[in-house]
């Protein structure tokens, strides 16, 4: 009598338990289209397996059109807690020697010598096109004027040194001086431009920028403000860029059916067992149902 009165809920739990647990199942298996002399069985593939490359789109689609907007990446990006690690991180990088921050760029000794050496030419050649733009000739002839007048002024001298006179002795000087630094001038001044860049070495340009009477403050606030500028401009050409739907249709597109299923079990495993769990119920539910009426 007691086994007639419980057989319905435990039947119906086992029905319930049984038709959800292969429904579940239904979701993954079977992989692969199965036929019968010739025909399609029903349901085959299974749910996923067959909808792969539209839950593929649809999982792309859902995350850069909701959950992964370019103003989602632009705010992160923005956030003070990653605004100060990049800061953080470029004050590290700036704050370094200029011989080990060029020798982090995967520079050789050699190929580094180089640099200096191209660095030194070039600004040779700027400082010497610099010096010839004064017109040496004129100033020499005005400013050596004004000096030996200076000097002779109130003295015997001053009776025999007329413009003239001092001008035929410092404009042939003047002309002979700027055929010499033209010459030889780039040969004068590379030696101590070159002791110069090598005295640079050792320092950052956090330094040269304290040389510049700028603190270290000032000099993270400028960084602050490049990081924000280009974050604002290139948020919009990086999501242009990056196709984040598809690349994520392509890699679920990719990925076999066996890796899905454990993607998808990895995520929801516990609400499809709470699922199988509630067909027993409802099926023992049912059962009771039935007795009692």
């Amino acid at each position: 009598m007691f086994i007639e009165k419980i057989s319905g809920p435990v039947i119906g739990a086992i029905i319930g338990y049984c038709t959800n647990y292969i429904a579940v199942k239904m979701l993954f298996y079977p992989r692969k289209e199965i036929y019968v002399m010739g025909h399609k069985l029903p349901f085959t593939p299974g749910a996923i397996p067959k909808g792969k490359n539209r839950l593929a789109k649809a999982i792309g689609g859902v995350i850069s059109n909701t959950l992964l907007t370019e103003k989602d990446i632009e705010e992160k990006l923005l956030s003070s807690e990653l605004e100060n690690v990049v800061v953080d991180k470029m004050m590290k990088i700036l704050s370094t020697d200029l011989r080990s921050l060029f020798m982090k760029m995967s520079l050789s000794e050699e190929e580094y010598e180089n640099v200096k050496e191209n660095l030194a030419h070039n600004l040779t050649d700027r400082v010497l096109a610099s010096v010839q733009n004064l017109q040496l000739e004129e100033v020499i002839t005005r400013e050596g004027s004004r000096i030996i007048k200076e000097k002779t002024d109130g003295t015997m001298l001053a009776l025999f040194v007329s413009d003239e006179l001092v001008a035929s002795i410092l404009h042939p000087f003047g002309a002979e001086f700027v055929k010499y630094i033209e010459v030889n001038g780039g040969d004068l001044m590379k030696p101590e431009i070159e002791s110069q860049i090598t005295s640079l070495e050792s320092e950052s340009i956090v330094e040269l920028c304290g040389k510049m009477a700028k603190e270290e403050d000032w000099f993270r606030e400028k960084i602050v403000a490049v990081y924000h500028n280009a974050v604002e401009l290139a948020a919009g050409n990086v999501m242009k860029h990056i196709n984040i739907t598809g690349i994520v249709e392509d890699k679920i597109n990719s990925m076999p059916v066996e890796d899905l299923e454990n993607l998808v079990l990895s995520v929801m495993k516990k609400e499809l067992d709470t699922i199988v769990n509630l067909g027993a119920l409802v099926g023992a539910l049912l059962g009771i149902f039935n007795m009692i009426f």
